[in-house]
Order: C-alpha cells, then sequence, then structure tokens
C-alpha cells in the first residue's frame, strides 16, 4: 500500500485525531431536550452538530469530517434511533461512530432488540449529566482506541507488504549472486585464451616489427602509420583484456557462497574490489582520490561481508553525488589506538538532521522505491557490530557525508 493511499484511507481518523474536540451528534426532535444535551456536552469539551429528525441525523453521519459520538432519540420523524444504529451497523464507508440512544423504555426485550441492531449504551429520559457524562467518557475511550488501532492496522500492512518486497528483492539478489558466478566462470576460460593469445601476438609482433623498421625504405610513411597503429592495437587489446580479468575475478570473489569463517585480511584489499564493482556508477561523475595508510596491519573478518559494506557505502556516495551531477569520493584509512578507521566522504547532497538518527533503521531509505531498498544501512551496522566494530556518520546538507568505520586489529583480537 502506497503512502497516498493509506493516507485516503485514514483520512476520516486523522481529520478527527488532528482535531481537538470530538464531534457529537445530537439528534432529537423537541427543541428543549437539544438545548439542554447541547449546553452540557459543549461545557464538557465537545464540539456538538444538531438534527431535528432521522433523516437529518443520517446524512450528517454520512457527511465528512464525521461525528464519531451519536445521541439518538429512539422515535422521532423520519428514521428513529434503533433503524440509523442497523444503518451505522451495516456501513463499511464510516469509522466507528458510538450511538446512544436516548429512550424511556425500560423493557429488556427493547433493550436487546435495540443493542442487536447496532446500538451500544442508552441514556434514560429525564438525563442525567452525571450519567451522560460517563456514557460519553466511554464512548471518547472506544473511539480514540479504534482510531488508534486502525492506525496501526494501516501501519502494519504497509511494513508487510514493504517487506514482501524486499524479501522478492533479497531473493532476486540471490539468484543473481548465482548466476553471477556462473558467468564469471564461463567468461574466465576464453578470457583466459584470448589474454594469453594477446600476448603471444605481441611478442611475435616485437620480431616481425623491428624486421620491417631495419628494412623499411625511407618515405614509407603508409608502412609507419600502420605499424604505429597496431602498436596502439595491441596496447589497447591487452589493456583491456586485463581490465576484464579484474573484473571477472572481482565478481567470482564478490558473489561466492558466504561463509561464516573469519580470516586475516587486508582492509585495502576489500576497499579496491568494491571500487572496482561500484565502478560503473562513478566514472562518469565522481573523481576518486585515495588516501591510504601504507603500513597497516590485517583484520580478522569475513572478506565476503566487509566487501559488502564498502559496496553500500561507495554506492550510496555515488547516489548522492548523482543528484549534484558531479562529486568528489575520497576513501581514507590510518592506524588509532589499535583501530584500523576508515572514511568514506563524498561532497553529495548530504542528510538532514531529522533524517540522520533513523538512517540505521530496516526500511528506512530516502531514495525512490526502485533506488533502494532501505536495508543497506541496517546490514552495514550489523556486520560491522559482528566484527566487534562501530559506524558513524556526520554529514551536512547540501556539502555532503563521511561514514567513518572502526575496526581492531587482527593482533589486538584474543
Amino acid at each position: 500500500m502506497s503512502s497516498i493511499k493509506m493516507e485516503k484511507q485514514s483520512r476520516s481518523i486523522n481529520m478527527n485525531k488532528n482535531q481537538d474536540m470530538i464531534k457529537v451528534l445530537i439528534a432529537d426532535d423537541r427543541p428543549t431536550t437539544r438545548y439542554m444535551l447541547k449546553k452540557n456536552i459543549s461545557d464538557w469539551g465537545y464540539e456538538v452538530v444538531e438534527a431535528v429528525d432521522g433523516d437529518q441525523a443520517w446524512k450528517i453521519l454520512q457527511t465528512e469530517p464525521y461525528p464519531r459520538i451519536a445521541i439518538l432519540d429512539w422515535m422521532m420523524p423520519g428514521f428513529d434511533g434503533v433503524e440509523i444504529c442497523k444503518k451505522l451497523q451495516n456501513s463499511s464507508s464510516l469509522p466507528l461512530i458510538y450511538t446512544i440512544l436516548l429512550t424511556s423504555k425500560k423493557e429488556r426485550e427493547d433493550l436487546v432488540y435495540a443493542l442487536e441492531n447496532g446500538a451500544h449504551n442508552f441514556q434514560s429520559k429525564p438525563f442525567s449529566p452525571l450519567e451522560l457524562r460517563s456514557h460519553l467518557n466511554v464512548a471518547k475511550r472506544l473511539v480514540e482506541s479504534d482510531d488508534q488501532l486502525k492506525r496501526y492496522a494501516a501501519q502494519m500492512e504497509q511494513i508487510a507488504e514493504v517487506r514482501a518486497k524486499q524479501l522478492i528483492h533479497a531473493d532476486r539478489l540471490a539468484t543473481l549472486g548465482t548466476l553471477a558466478a556462473g558467468i564469471t566462470h564461463e567468461i574466465s576460460s576464453p578470457i583466459t585464451y584470448v589474454s594469453a593469445s594477446t600476448d603471444s601476438a605481441s611478442k611475435h609482433w616485437r620480431k616481425v616489427r623491428n624486421y620491417i623498421l631495419e628494412h623499411l625504405k625511407e618515405g614509407s610513411e603508409t608502412i609507419s602509420t600502420s605499424i604505429e597503429r597496431i602498436d596502439r592495437s595491441l596496447a589497447r587489446i591487452s589493456s583491456g583484456t586485463f581490465r576484464i580479468i579484474k573484473i571477472v575475478r572481482g565478481i567470482s570473489s564478490f558473489s561466492r557462497k558466504e561463509h561464516t569463517q573469519k580470516e586475516r585480511i587486508n582492509i585495502h584489499d576489500c576497499i579496491n574490489l568494491a571500487l572496482q564493482l561500484c565502478q560503473n556508477q562513478l566514472k562518469y561523475h565522481v573523481q576518486v582520490q585515495t588516501k591510504f595508510d601504507s603500513d597497516l596491519p590485517m583484520v580478522l573478518g569475513n572478506q565476503h561481508e566487509i566487501e559488502q559494506v564498502f559496496v553500500n557505502l561507495i554506492s550510496n556516495a555515488a547516489y548522492a553525488m548523482s543528484l549534484k551531477h558531479s562529486g568528489k569520493l575520497i576513501l581514507s584509512s590510518r592506524l588509532i589506538n589499535n583501530e584500523i578507521h576508515v572514511d568514506i566522504q563524498d561532497n553529495g547532497i548530504g542528510i538532514s538532521k531529522d533524517v540522520l538518527e533513523n538512517i540505521w533503521d530496516p526500511f528506512f531509505t530516502t531514495k525512490p522505491e526502485e533506488k533502494g531498498t532501505g536495508l543497506g544501512l541496517s546490514i552495514c551496522k550489523e556486520i560491522i557490530a559482528r566484527h566487534d566494530g562501530f559506524i558513524s556518520v556526520e554529514s551536512v546538507p547540501d556539502v555532503g557525508s563521511c561514514f567513518t568505520i572502526s575496526l581492531p586489529v587482527y593482533d589486538n583480537i584474543k
């Protein structure tokens, strides 16, 4: 359910919730009775609307903002009080409207008949202000509780739908990982042949090239140009092949089946692989700068999970900078008190203070539905916590964000 749809469905509830007073309908054909009821009920802090007969009362009950309590004369022109209670009971479009029947009837059969047809309570004639006020207090509590339950139900329905979508998304990602592993395996063999053949061709070409240049007559500019073009083409083929091999190895490493075993890992290897996997998101509009401490010790962790954290953070930074059409991403590392600190700093759109405290919550996202699931940062936080580390963020709207990860060094882990 979209937020707009949910808002429409609970519109009548929210209208009354936002008002300071609950609206009470008084329906009675006697002006004196209406006057006395209105005077007392208004003094108790309720908004009062009047109807002189059952037909007018029924129209008012169907008009927004709805009265939430209806005091109905049992016997009045048009629809009588019990007929209106029955109509309210059978209506699926109206919120809960608590009904109190004004009556001098005392027979048990009459009261049971009214209750079976939707009446909630009775007020005897002539009415006692103290008794009437107690009835209204009960009605107010029930109406407010019903509104709260409906709001919770709408929220739970929305959360359930979002989570169902996330499960589908997670299943697709798992399937994509399996496909990626298979595809990289299929690509590995032919690209190895291409790489080996390119190296062999380059080696033999250098011999042929040297021979041609030694015996080339002066003025053969066409042959010289062709030689230069072949040199450049072979260099590009070699460079492209090496790039494909790196990408295939990165995808293969990232899509391998997850395991819980921890090992000594180089944090810079994890960052470099994440940058490689996010290259397509960065290459058109982001300048990447790394400031790595070259003497960092190892950390103990699950390399797949740490790589996933950096992929999520770099991907989020790329999205934040894409909204400004250009950006600068700085990744730095340093050793502080037996902990490795990694900063992922961008100059994107930043995060506002009212949103900042919610970014770690599951399913919370400021991205459009097709751009994010709201799970990335909560997963990052969980992974870092499992590694006895800590993740934090500082952000300024329209200036940028800096996520900091701290992990204990391997030698410091007992």
